[in-house]
Protein backbone atom coordinates (compact mmCIF):
# COMPACT_ATOMS: atom_id res chain seq x y z
CA UNK A 1 0.00 0.00 0.00
CA UNK A 2 1.23 3.36 -1.00
CA UNK A 3 1.03 6.09 1.95
CA UNK A 4 1.58 10.37 1.29
CA UNK A 5 5.00 11.23 2.64
CA UNK A 6 5.80 14.64 2.28
CA UNK A 7 7.06 16.20 5.04
CA UNK A 8 10.22 14.37 6.26
CA UNK A 9 11.20 14.39 9.46
CA UNK A 10 14.12 12.21 8.90
CA UNK A 11 14.67 10.38 6.07
CA UNK A 12 17.43 7.44 5.03
CA UNK A 13 18.62 6.60 8.53
CA UNK A 14 20.28 3.35 8.46
CA UNK A 15 19.27 0.76 10.65
CA UNK A 16 22.90 -0.08 11.30
CA UNK A 17 23.36 3.19 13.59
CA UNK A 18 19.74 3.84 14.34
CA UNK A 19 18.19 2.80 18.20
CA UNK A 20 14.67 2.55 16.91
CA UNK A 21 13.30 1.85 20.46
CA UNK A 22 14.52 5.28 21.43
CA UNK A 23 13.39 7.19 18.23
CA UNK A 24 9.93 5.69 19.38
CA UNK A 25 10.46 6.89 22.57
CA UNK A 26 11.64 10.53 21.57
CA UNK A 27 8.54 10.62 18.91
CA UNK A 28 5.73 9.54 21.76
CA UNK A 29 7.42 12.24 24.17
CA UNK A 30 6.98 14.98 21.59
CA UNK A 31 2.97 14.01 20.68
CA UNK A 32 4.24 13.34 17.20
CA UNK A 33 1.44 11.91 14.59
CA UNK A 34 2.81 10.75 10.98
CA UNK A 35 4.19 7.64 9.92
CA UNK A 36 7.47 5.82 10.50
CA UNK A 37 8.39 3.51 7.73
CA UNK A 38 11.14 0.84 7.78
CA UNK A 39 12.48 -0.56 4.18
CA UNK A 40 14.54 -3.76 3.02
CA UNK A 41 15.11 -5.00 -0.15
CA UNK A 42 11.14 -6.31 -0.94
CA UNK A 43 10.47 -4.97 2.03
CA UNK A 44 8.50 -2.22 3.71
CA UNK A 45 7.10 -1.68 7.22
CA UNK A 46 4.74 1.38 8.21
CA UNK A 47 3.98 2.26 11.51
CA UNK A 48 1.06 5.20 11.97
CA UNK A 49 1.30 7.43 14.98
CA UNK A 50 -1.10 9.77 16.56
CA UNK A 51 0.17 12.02 18.98
CA UNK A 52 3.13 9.77 19.87
CA UNK A 53 1.07 6.38 20.06
CA UNK A 54 0.96 3.34 17.28
CA UNK A 55 -2.96 3.53 16.18
CA UNK A 56 -1.77 0.52 13.24
CA UNK A 57 0.85 -0.73 10.72
CA UNK A 58 1.09 -2.68 7.73
CA UNK A 59 3.51 -4.84 6.77
CA UNK A 60 4.48 -5.92 3.29
CA UNK A 61 6.53 -8.71 1.78
CA UNK A 62 6.67 -9.79 -2.08
CA UNK A 63 3.34 -8.31 -2.25
CA UNK A 64 1.74 -9.50 0.93
CA UNK A 65 0.34 -7.11 3.25
CA UNK A 66 -0.20 -7.94 7.22
CA UNK A 67 -1.88 -5.05 9.51
CA UNK A 68 -3.01 -4.70 12.76
CA UNK A 69 -1.07 -5.80 16.14
CA UNK A 70 1.09 -8.08 14.88
CA UNK A 71 2.37 -5.50 11.92
CA UNK A 72 3.75 -3.76 14.61
CA UNK A 73 5.71 -5.99 16.20
CA UNK A 74 7.16 -7.61 13.67
CA UNK A 75 8.08 -3.66 12.19
CA UNK A 76 9.66 -3.22 15.50
CA UNK A 77 11.67 -6.12 15.14
CA UNK A 78 12.56 -6.20 11.57
CA UNK A 79 13.62 -2.25 12.44
CA UNK A 80 16.29 -3.38 14.79
CA UNK A 81 17.79 -5.87 11.74
CA UNK A 82 21.20 -4.30 9.86
CA UNK A 83 20.89 -2.51 6.33
CA UNK A 84 17.83 -0.92 6.60
CA UNK A 85 16.82 2.40 6.18
CA UNK A 86 13.83 4.45 8.21
CA UNK A 87 12.15 7.48 7.24
CA UNK A 88 9.63 9.45 9.46
CA UNK A 89 7.17 11.86 8.04
CA UNK A 90 4.66 14.26 9.41
CA UNK A 91 1.07 14.08 8.66
CA UNK A 92 -2.13 15.58 10.00
CA UNK A 93 -4.27 13.80 12.35
CA UNK A 94 -7.40 13.19 9.70
CA UNK A 95 -4.85 11.73 7.73
CA UNK A 96 -3.45 9.26 10.21
CA UNK A 97 -7.42 8.69 10.93
CA UNK A 98 -7.95 7.85 7.48
CA UNK A 99 -4.84 5.65 6.87
CA UNK A 100 -5.13 3.66 10.03
CA UNK A 101 -9.27 2.98 8.86
CA UNK A 102 -8.08 2.04 5.38
CA UNK A 103 -5.12 -0.37 6.07
CA UNK A 104 -8.52 -2.75 6.56
CA UNK A 105 -10.71 -2.29 3.89
CA UNK A 106 -12.90 -4.46 1.23
CA UNK A 107 -13.26 -3.25 -2.37
CA UNK A 108 -15.78 -1.79 -3.55
CA UNK A 109 -16.11 -1.43 -7.45
CA UNK A 110 -13.13 -2.58 -9.32
CA UNK A 111 -11.51 -1.76 -12.86
CA UNK A 112 -14.17 1.04 -13.35
CA UNK A 113 -12.92 2.07 -16.80
CA UNK A 114 -12.92 5.86 -17.95
CA UNK A 115 -14.87 4.18 -21.11
CA UNK A 116 -18.19 4.39 -18.91
CA UNK A 117 -17.96 6.28 -16.39
CA UNK A 118 -15.75 9.95 -15.67
CA UNK A 119 -13.48 10.21 -12.12
CA UNK A 120 -14.85 13.24 -11.53
CA UNK A 121 -18.43 11.17 -11.15
CA UNK A 122 -16.81 9.16 -9.08
CA UNK A 123 -15.59 11.45 -6.94
CA UNK A 124 -18.96 13.29 -6.98
CA UNK A 125 -20.82 9.94 -6.08
CA UNK A 126 -18.67 8.74 -3.10
CA UNK A 127 -18.50 12.41 -1.72
CA UNK A 128 -22.35 12.18 -1.28
CA UNK A 129 -22.55 8.89 0.12
CA UNK A 130 -19.75 9.87 3.20
CA UNK A 131 -17.07 7.31 2.15
CA UNK A 132 -14.30 7.05 3.88
CA UNK A 133 -11.18 5.24 1.90
CA UNK A 134 -9.45 5.39 -1.37
CA UNK A 135 -9.58 5.37 -4.96
CA UNK A 136 -6.44 3.81 -7.32
CA UNK A 137 -6.06 5.56 -10.58
CA UNK A 138 -4.19 3.15 -12.50
CA UNK A 139 -3.84 5.17 -15.93
CA UNK A 140 -3.29 3.21 -19.52
CA UNK A 141 0.18 2.26 -21.20
CA UNK A 142 2.56 4.17 -18.23
CA UNK A 143 3.97 3.11 -15.34
CA UNK A 144 1.26 5.48 -13.10
CA UNK A 145 -0.64 5.40 -10.64
CA UNK A 146 -2.85 8.01 -8.85
CA UNK A 147 -4.67 7.50 -5.29
CA UNK A 148 -7.11 9.80 -3.69
CA UNK A 149 -8.06 9.78 0.11
CA UNK A 150 -11.77 10.28 1.54
CA UNK A 151 -12.55 11.32 5.15
CA UNK A 152 -16.54 11.15 5.07
CA UNK A 153 -17.13 11.88 1.71
CA UNK A 154 -14.44 15.06 2.08
CA UNK A 155 -11.14 14.50 0.04
CA UNK A 156 -8.22 14.91 2.17
CA UNK A 157 -5.41 14.09 0.06
CA UNK A 158 -4.10 13.16 -3.32
CA UNK A 159 -0.83 10.92 -4.49
CA UNK A 160 0.46 10.48 -8.03
CA UNK A 161 3.16 7.63 -8.35
CA UNK A 162 5.44 8.10 -11.19
CA UNK A 163 8.17 5.01 -12.19
CA UNK A 164 8.90 5.10 -8.33
CA UNK A 165 8.82 8.64 -7.29
CA UNK A 166 5.55 10.24 -5.96
CA UNK A 167 4.21 13.34 -5.32
CA UNK A 168 0.94 14.24 -2.84
CA UNK A 169 -0.74 17.14 -1.92
CA UNK A 170 -4.08 19.54 -3.22
CA UNK A 171 -2.47 20.32 -6.67
CA UNK A 172 -2.09 16.58 -7.55
CA UNK A 173 -6.00 15.74 -8.07
CA UNK A 174 -6.39 18.38 -11.23
CA UNK A 175 -3.39 16.38 -12.27
CA UNK A 176 -4.77 12.72 -11.80
CA UNK A 177 -8.14 13.73 -13.52
CA UNK A 178 -6.71 15.23 -16.61
CA UNK A 179 -4.30 12.09 -17.13
CA UNK A 180 -7.60 9.55 -16.47
CA UNK A 181 -9.13 11.96 -19.00
CA UNK A 182 -6.54 12.40 -21.70
CA UNK A 183 -4.89 8.49 -21.36
CA UNK A 184 -7.94 6.79 -20.25
CA UNK A 185 -7.33 5.08 -17.35
CA UNK A 186 -9.35 2.30 -14.75
CA UNK A 187 -10.71 2.96 -11.48
CA UNK A 188 -10.95 0.80 -8.63
CA UNK A 189 -12.83 1.88 -5.07
CA UNK A 190 -12.11 0.82 -1.92
CA UNK A 191 -13.76 1.42 1.61
CA UNK A 192 -12.42 1.51 5.25
CA UNK A 193 -13.55 -0.90 7.96
CA UNK A 194 -13.70 2.12 10.27
CA UNK A 195 -14.93 0.18 12.97
CA UNK A 196 -13.08 -2.57 13.32
CA UNK A 197 -9.68 -0.54 12.62
CA UNK A 198 -11.14 1.64 15.73
CA UNK A 199 -10.93 -2.17 17.72
CA UNK A 200 -7.92 -2.70 16.11
CA UNK A 201 -6.20 1.13 17.09
CA UNK A 202 -7.13 0.32 20.83
CA UNK A 203 -6.21 -2.70 21.14
CA UNK A 204 -2.49 -1.89 19.74
CA UNK A 205 -2.52 1.66 21.67
CA UNK A 206 -3.74 -0.21 25.40
CA UNK A 207 -1.28 -2.73 24.23
CA UNK A 208 1.89 -0.65 23.78
CA UNK A 209 0.95 1.35 26.86
CA UNK A 210 0.06 -1.34 29.84
CA UNK A 211 2.71 -0.86 32.33
CA UNK A 212 0.87 3.07 32.60
CA UNK A 213 -2.69 1.72 32.35
CA UNK A 214 -1.93 -1.00 34.92
CA UNK A 215 -0.47 1.91 37.52
CA UNK A 216 -3.10 4.04 36.75
CA UNK A 217 -6.06 1.12 37.47
CA UNK A 218 -3.83 0.28 40.56
CA UNK A 219 -3.85 4.05 41.96
CA UNK A 220 -7.42 4.05 41.23
CA UNK A 221 -8.71 0.69 42.47
CA UNK A 222 -6.96 1.60 45.38
CA UNK A 223 -8.31 5.09 46.50
CA UNK A 224 -11.78 2.89 45.71
CA UNK A 225 -10.41 0.12 48.42
CA UNK A 226 -9.27 2.75 51.16
CA UNK A 227 -11.79 5.07 51.39
CA UNK A 228 -14.48 1.37 51.13
CA UNK A 229 -12.69 -0.29 53.84
CA UNK A 230 -12.06 3.28 55.99
CA UNK A 231 -16.05 3.40 55.55
CA UNK A 232 -17.12 0.45 56.11
CA UNK A 233 -14.71 -2.95 57.44
CA UNK A 234 -11.44 -4.02 56.47
CA UNK A 235 -11.45 -6.17 53.40
CA UNK A 236 -14.73 -5.99 52.41
CA UNK A 237 -14.12 -3.80 49.31
CA UNK A 238 -11.43 -6.85 48.45
CA UNK A 239 -13.90 -9.63 49.05
CA UNK A 240 -16.61 -7.86 46.98
CA UNK A 241 -14.64 -6.77 44.01
CA UNK A 242 -13.65 -10.20 43.44
CA UNK A 243 -17.18 -11.61 43.55
CA UNK A 244 -17.97 -8.78 41.12
CA UNK A 245 -15.49 -9.76 38.76
CA UNK A 246 -16.48 -13.46 38.84
CA UNK A 247 -19.52 -12.23 38.09
CA UNK A 248 -18.60 -10.85 34.65
CA UNK A 249 -16.34 -13.27 33.77
CA UNK A 250 -19.12 -14.71 30.88
CA UNK A 251 -18.68 -10.98 29.39
CA UNK A 252 -15.02 -10.29 29.81
CA UNK A 253 -13.00 -14.00 30.25
CA UNK A 254 -9.87 -12.71 31.46
CA UNK A 255 -11.17 -11.13 34.68
CA UNK A 256 -12.19 -14.28 36.18
CA UNK A 257 -9.81 -15.01 38.98
CA UNK A 258 -9.78 -18.56 38.20
CA UNK A 259 -7.98 -17.83 34.77
CA UNK A 260 -4.98 -15.83 37.06
CA UNK A 261 -4.97 -13.15 34.02
CA UNK A 262 -6.00 -10.09 36.10
CA UNK A 263 -5.13 -9.49 39.60
CA UNK A 264 -5.63 -6.97 42.03
CA UNK A 265 -3.58 -6.97 45.66
CA UNK A 266 -2.78 -3.69 47.66
CA UNK A 267 -2.87 -0.76 45.38
CA UNK A 268 -1.42 -2.70 41.82
CA UNK A 269 -2.80 -4.63 39.04
CA UNK A 270 -0.86 -7.30 37.23
CA UNK A 271 -2.14 -8.73 34.10
CA UNK A 272 -1.11 -11.62 31.99
CA UNK A 273 -2.05 -12.76 28.51
CA UNK A 274 -2.97 -10.70 25.34
CA UNK A 275 -4.79 -7.22 26.13
CA UNK A 276 -8.26 -7.14 23.99
CA UNK A 277 -9.80 -4.23 23.28
CA UNK A 278 -12.37 -4.07 26.28
CA UNK A 279 -9.75 -4.64 28.62
CA UNK A 280 -10.42 -1.45 30.44
CA UNK A 281 -14.18 -1.44 29.74
CA UNK A 282 -14.72 -4.49 32.11
CA UNK A 283 -12.33 -3.82 34.63
CA UNK A 284 -14.33 -0.01 34.75
CA UNK A 285 -17.75 -2.56 34.71
CA UNK A 286 -15.94 -4.40 37.54
CA UNK A 287 -14.66 -1.34 39.57
CA UNK A 288 -18.53 -0.22 39.26
CA UNK A 289 -20.35 -2.88 39.92
CA UNK A 290 -18.09 -3.12 43.08
CA UNK A 291 -18.94 0.96 43.66
CA UNK A 292 -22.66 -0.17 43.70
CA UNK A 293 -22.56 -2.74 46.43
CA UNK A 294 -20.71 -0.90 48.62
CA UNK A 295 -22.62 2.06 48.32
CA UNK A 296 -26.02 0.26 49.44
CA UNK A 297 -24.27 -0.96 52.29
CA UNK A 298 -22.59 2.17 53.12
CA UNK A 299 -26.70 3.85 52.99
CA UNK A 300 -28.09 0.89 55.15
CA UNK A 301 -25.53 2.18 57.66
CA UNK A 302 -26.46 6.05 57.06
CA UNK A 303 -23.40 6.27 55.99
CA UNK A 304 -22.28 8.62 51.98
CA UNK A 305 -19.60 6.63 50.12
CA UNK A 306 -19.39 8.54 47.10
CA UNK A 307 -18.43 11.91 48.44
CA UNK A 308 -15.22 10.73 50.48
CA UNK A 309 -15.01 8.42 47.30
CA UNK A 310 -14.86 11.60 44.52
CA UNK A 311 -12.63 13.39 47.00
CA UNK A 312 -9.88 10.64 46.70
CA UNK A 313 -10.66 10.58 43.00
CA UNK A 314 -9.95 14.59 42.30
CA UNK A 315 -6.36 13.38 44.27
CA UNK A 316 -6.10 10.52 41.52
CA UNK A 317 -6.49 12.84 38.79
CA UNK A 318 -4.28 15.27 40.31
CA UNK A 319 -1.40 12.88 40.20
CA UNK A 320 -2.37 10.82 36.90
CA UNK A 321 -3.86 13.47 34.80
CA UNK A 322 -2.22 13.11 31.84
CA UNK A 323 -3.02 9.13 31.59
CA UNK A 324 -6.45 9.12 33.16
CA UNK A 325 -6.98 11.89 29.69
CA UNK A 326 -5.00 9.58 27.04
CA UNK A 327 -6.95 6.27 28.32
CA UNK A 328 -10.37 7.97 28.68
CA UNK A 329 -11.29 7.08 32.05
CA UNK A 330 -14.35 10.04 32.32
CA UNK A 331 -15.68 7.39 29.94
CA UNK A 332 -15.08 4.36 31.39
CA UNK A 333 -16.15 5.16 34.67
CA UNK A 334 -18.15 8.48 34.26
CA UNK A 335 -19.37 8.80 37.55
CA UNK A 336 -16.00 8.79 39.71
CA UNK A 337 -14.27 11.00 36.86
Amino acid sequence: MIFPKRDAVYQNLNTSFTNFGEMLVDLKENSFTGLVQVSFWEYEGVLLLDNGNIVNATEEINGKLISGQSAVKRVISKAKEKDGTISVYALKGEMITMLASVVKSEIVFENLSTEFTSLEALIAKLQTEDHTGYIQVDFQGDQQAGYIFLLAGRVIESLLSTRGEEISGTAVLPRIIEFASTTGATFSVYKAAVEEAHSESEEIMVSFDLPQLLEVWGAVIGAVESVSDDLLNEGIFLNTFKDTLISLANDYPFLDPFAAKFSYQDGKVSFSGDVKKNFSQGVGDGLWGTVEILAEHAALEGKDLFGPLRKSMDEVNTNYQDQIDRFNFSSIIPNLF
